[in-house]
C-alpha cells in the first residue's frame, strides 16, 4: 500500500527543525521493527493473533504519518496466507456464490460439478488447529477495507487461473453429486455427498417380499377318455418360484423319475417264499431293526432304505436262518452311510448284535450285498412321496405325524411287500386326514399324490385298518410311536381304528 501526502504539508514539515526529522525517522524505524517482529512471530506460531497485531501496527503507522511523501517507498507486506476468521464466513459464501454463477455462465454442463467442488473446498474454519495454512488462495478471507493492493492482485490472478481450469473441465457420469442440506438446532449442516447412477439403482437389492407377487394359483382340469372332468388341481409349486431349495423348475421331472424308479426297485413277494418261515422270521428281524434304528436316532429314510435293501437281497439269495441277522445289520449299516451325515461306527452295530456278528462279518456282508444288488441304491424313499402330498395338505404337522406312523406299517408288515411306495404314502395321508376329521380327498391331494383316486387307495387303506385292529406283533414299532415325540400316533391310530370298526363306519366316506 502506498501512503501519499500533499506538497503543502511536505513544505511545512521541511521548515521544522531537526527534532521533527529525527522524530519521524524514529517512528519509521520503530514501525518497521514492529512489522518485522510480527512476521517472524506469525511464521513461528501460525495463529490468528499475529494478524490482529499486524493490523494494529499498520493502523498506528498510518496515524503517526499524516504527512508522508507521495513517492514514499512501499512498506514491506506479508506474503503468507492468513487464516479466515469465523466472522468472515459470510464473505466466503458471497465469494463462492459469485464464483459459481460465473462457472455456470462459462460452462452450462458443469453446474453440479462446480457446486460440489466449491463445497468441498470449504473447511470448517472453527477448527483452527487442524486447518492447512497453505490451503488455497481462493480461501483467503480478508475484509475489503483492510486488504492491501498487492494481496488483492495476487488473489485475482489465482482466482482467474482456477476459474479457467474449472471452465475447461468436462464432467462425467461419476462426477455428478447430490447435495442434501439438513437443519439441526437452527444450524445448516452439509451432509455427505453420494454418487447416484442408474446402474446402482438397478442393481440395488430388494427384499423378496417386494419382488415376488403371489397371485391366485392357476387351476387345471383333468378329464377322462370321454372328456368328462374328473378333478381340478392348483399349481402350488408356483409359490416356490423364489425358493431354490424347492427346485420349482425341476420338481415335476424329479417325481416322474421317482415314479418310474419305484417300479424297478420294488421287491417281488413271490420270491420270498423260497425261504422257510420267512413271514415270521422277517417280522422278528424288522422289529429288531426298528429298535436299533430308534436307539441310534437315525433318519426315517435310513430305515426305509435298509428294509428295501434287505427285501431285494432276500429275493435274490437264499440265506440261512443264523445269518439273517447279519443281513439286516449289514443293510442298516449300508443305509446309514448312504443317508446319514454322521453314520454310527461299525463297532456300535457289532455291539448291538450281542456277539452274533463281528466287525469283519459285517464288512464282508456289506460287500456281498452291494455286489448282489449291483450297487443299485437308487430307492425312491416313501418319505419323498409323503412330503409331496403334505404340500397339498398345507404341511399340517398332525396329519404328517400320523401319516408317518401309518406309512411305516407298509415296511414292517409282510403283506405290504410288492405295493408301490407312492400308493402307500397316499393311503397313509388319506387315513391320517380321516382321523383328524379333515375334508375330502380333493383334486390337489389327488394330483400331488401321483394321481391316486379313492378307488385306487381303498385296498391299501383296508390293509392298514386290518393291521391296526389286529393283535400287536411289532411291539418295538408301536412303542416307538407311543412317545410324545411322535404325538402318541400309535395309540391314537389304534383307538380310532377300533372305534371305526366297532361302529361299522366306512372309512372311504367318513367325514364327507
Amino acid at each position: 500500500m502506498v501512503v501519499s501526502i500533499d506538497s503543502d504539508e511536505a513544505t511545512n514539515y521541511n521548515n521544522h527543525n531537526g527534532r521533527a526529522t529525527n522524530l519521524l525517522r524514529s517512528i519509521q524505524r520503530a514501525a518497521l521493527n514492529n512489522v518485522t517482529n510480527t512476521a517472524l512471530s506469525q511464521e513461528m506460531n501460525l495463529n490468528n493473533s499475529n494478524i490482529s497485531n499486524n493490523n494494529n501496527a499498520l493502523t498506528s503507522f498510518k496515524e503517526a504519518l499524516p504527512g508522508g511523501r507521495r513517492d514514499a517507498s512501499k512498506i514491506p507486506q506479508l506474503k503468507k496466507r492468513t487464516y479466515p476468521e469465523p466472522a468472515d464466513i459470510h464473505v466466503l459464501e458471497r465469494t463462492a456464490s459469485t464464483y459459481t454463477s460465473n462457472s455456470i455462465k462459462s460452462s452450462p454442463n458443469s453446474q453440479s460439478v462446480t457446486d460440489s467442488r466449491n463445497s468441498n473446498n470449504y473447511q470448517n474454519f472453527e477448527d483452527k488447529e487442524n486447518i492447512d495454512p497453505y490451503y488455497s488462495a481462493s480461501c483467503t478471507i480478508t475484509a475489503s477495507s483492510d486488504a492491501l493492493s498487492s494481496i488483492k492482485e495476487e488473489n485475482e490472478i489465482e482466482n482467474n487461473k482456477e476459474l479457467m481450469d474449472e471452465t475447461n473441465f468436462q464432467p462425467t457420469q461419476e462426477d455428478i453429486f447430490t447435495r442434501e442440506n439438513e437443519t439441526v438446532a437452527g444450524q445448516n449442516i452439509n451432509s455427505n455427498y453420494n454418487i447416484i447412477t442408474e446402474e446402482d439403482d438397478i442393481n440395488k437389492k430388494r427384499p423378496i417380499s417386494q419382488i415376488a407377487e403371489y397371485n391366485i394359483p392357476k387351476k387345471f382340469k383333468v378329464c377322462n377318455e370321454n372328456g368328462e372332468e374328473e378333478y381340478v388341481w392348483e399349481d402350488l409349486d408356483a409359490e416356490d418360484y423364489n425358493d431354490p431349495f424347492m427346485v420349482n423348475e425341476y420338481v415335476n421331472d424329479i417325481f416322474d423319475y421317482l415314479y418310474h424308479l419305484e417300479v424297478i426297485t420294488l421287491p417281488k413277494k413271490e420270491d420270498f417264499y423260497q425261504h422257510k418261515n420267512i413271514h415270521q422270521n422277517r417280522d422278528i428281524l424288522v422289529n429288531w431293526l426298528v429298535k436299533i434304528h430308534n436307539k441310534f436316532g437315525l433318519l426315517p429314510e435310513s430305515l426305509f432304505l435298509a428294509i428295501n435293501l434287505m427285501d431285494r437281497f432276500l429275493c435274490k439269495e437264499l440265506v440261512q436262518l443264523d445269518k439273517l441277522q447279519l443281513v439286516g445289520t449289514s443293510c442298516l449299516f449300508i443305509a446309514s452311510k448312504y443317508e446319514e451325515v454322521y453314520s454310527p461306527s461299525i463297532k456300535n452295530f457289532a455291539s448291538e448284535t450281542d456277539g452274533a456278528c463281528t466287525e469283519e462279518e459285517i464288512k464282508e456282508g456289506e460287500k456281498f450285498i452291494l455286489k448282489t444288488l449291483s450297487f443299485n441304491l437308487n430307492y425312491p424313499n416313501p418319505m419323498n412321496f409323503l412330503r409331496r402330498i403334505s404340500k397339498a395338505a398345507d404341511y399340517d404337522i398332525q396329519s404328517r405325524t400320523l401319516a408317518k406312523f401309518l406309512l411305516e406299517i407298509s415296511i414292517v408288515d409282510f403283506r405290504f411287500i410288492g405295493i408301490l411306495p407312492s400308493l402307500c404314502s397316499a393311503a397313509a395321508m388319506f387315513l391320517a386326514r380321516k382321523m383328524l376329521g379333515k375334508g375330502e380327498w380333493d383334486g390337489n391331494l389327488i394330483h400331488y399324490s401321483g394321481g391316486y383316486v379313492k378307488s385306487q387307495i381303498a385296498p391299501v387303506c383296508k390293509m392298514m385298518m386290518d393291521y391296526l385292529v389286529s393283535p400287536i406283533v411289532h411291539d418295538e414299532f408301536h412303542r416307538k410311536y407311543q412317545s410324545r415325540r411322535f404325538m402318541k400316533a400309535s395309540i391314537i391310530s389304534v383307538q380310532w381304528a377300533l372305534k371305526v370298526r366297532k361302529n361299522g363306519y366306512d372309512v372311504m366316506t367318513l367325514h364327507e
